[in-house]
């Protein structure tokens, strides 16, 4: 038996008790668009590109962690260790770099896309409210990234963040310390970072992401001015 046949035999199997050939022809393949829809339309496609630098954040994020050191003394060094003597590793960070940026003008773009058209409007609230959400997500995932090379910037931005958040009446000294870790910029402080930057904030970011789907699945999209 060849392989082909092998691979054959798997998917006729998993499709039997899944039925993942009728989902891939219903949501993709013979799934009808809009009447509406134009060149324009699809090349405005924000959101699909937003998710689409996500998805490679992860795979890239993924690399970068297999060499990468949350420890104040060897972040740098393990950045530059990325870029100088793992293979292709500049690329990948690069890569990684770039579609983050380009990651916070394509939300932003589509949150005034969505403003400009209406599309927020009733049944469409929540559309707006959890696009937001991932924007701030967006910001965080920017922000936390922006500190984990550990360079001098990065030691300074996190200060002026955390001295920001502190002046926030009643819970602003709270927050300051959980964000920092202790009372002041150290080793707990990157490695919350670090740890909200691969985990915390990518993992809500998932759960968000479903639940935006899901409704855009339910209500539509509301048709252009």
């Amino acid at each position: 038996m060849s392989v082909f046949d092998r691979v054959g035999g798997l998917t006729d199997w998993l499709d039997e008790r899944i039925g993942y050939r009728a989902l891939i022809r219903q949501e993709l393949t013979e799934k009808p668009a809009p009447r509406h829809l134009s060149f324009m339309d699809a090349v405005g496609c924000l959101g699909g590109l937003s998710f689409v630098l996500f998805m490679i954040q992860v795979v890239t994020g993924a690399f970068l962690m297999m060499f990468y050191v949350p420890h104040v003394d060897k972040a740098f060094e393990s950045i530059d260790a990325i870029d100088a003597t793992v293979s292709f590793g500049w690329f990948i960070r690069r890569i990684h770099i770039v579609a983050a940026s380009m990651m916070v003008v394509t939300v932003t773009l589509h949150m005034i896309k969505v403003w400009l058209t209406g599309a927020y409007k009733p049944p469409r609230e929540l559309h707006w409210v959890s696009g937001f959400v991932l924007l701030l997500f967006t910001l965080a995932l920017a922000f936390t990234g922006y500190l984990l090379p550990w360079t001098q910037l990065a030691f300074w931005a996190a200060t002026v963040v955390a001295n920001a958040v502190e002046v926030l009446p009643f819970v602003g000294g709270t927050l300051a310390d959980l964000m920092r870790g202790g009372d002041s910029i150290a080793q707990p402080t990157l490695a919350r970072f670090y740890a909200f930057h691969v985990a915390v904030i990518p993992g809500a970011m998932v759960l968000f992401l479903l639940g935006h789907f899901w409704m855009i699945r339910r209500t539509g999209i509301a048709e252009p001015l």
